[in-house]
């Protein structure tokens, strides 16, 4: 009788294990696009609390105190807010960056639509938003949360420099 030297693997092993390596890649890929978003809405939280120190310094910097003004207008690098720069006078926070503040932060997953960061200011008062991180699956939270911003409840995080701007831009 013949005895078959078995070497290799048959058709049913190999398609076995390409489906199982299959399920785990599709499993690692759902996973590594979470962390992703996560990491975008943990950045625009940063981003948009990093000028407020900057934006304190320049107003003390000011005869008199002032805020960088637009006023009274939304700007940000989207172009329906007039399409800003990082810096300088035409920086979405005029005259911040880069003497405040090494360059302005721009949102970690910005389209050119919605996604964006806006300031408007009066130059007594200010107000940075992180516009539309829900987009990206961020959590908005409530009236609890540092960032919470009374007047877009559902569509944006935001910090500002007191009354008017808090409740009612």
């Amino acid at each position: 009788m013949f005895q078959r030297n078995q070497e290799g693997f048959t058709l049913i092993e190999l398609l076995v294990a390409v489906g199982i390596i299959g399920l785990l890649a599709a499993i690692i890929t759902i996973n590594i696009q979470s962390v992703r978003q996560k990491a975008r809405c943990a950045k625009r939280r940063a981003d948009i609390t990093s000028v407020q120190v900057p934006l304190e310094a320049y107003y003390d910097a000011q005869i008199p105190k002032a805020y960088p003004n637009t006023a009274g207008e939304w700007w940000g690098i989207n172009p329906s807010y007039g399409g800003h720069d990082v810096t300088g006078s035409d920086g979405w926070i005029p005259n911040l960056a880069p003497t405040y503040i090494k360059r302005l932060p721009s949102d970690p997953n910005d389209s050119g639509t919605t996604r964006t960061y806006l300031y408007k200011s009066d130059a007594s008062n200010y107000k940075v938003l992180s516009y539309y991180p829900n987009t990206d699956g961020c959590t908005l939270g409530d009236s609890k949360d540092t960032l919470y911003d009374p007047v877009r409840t559902t569509y944006a995080w935001m910090v500002c420099s007191g009354e008017p701007a808090c409740s009612t831009w």
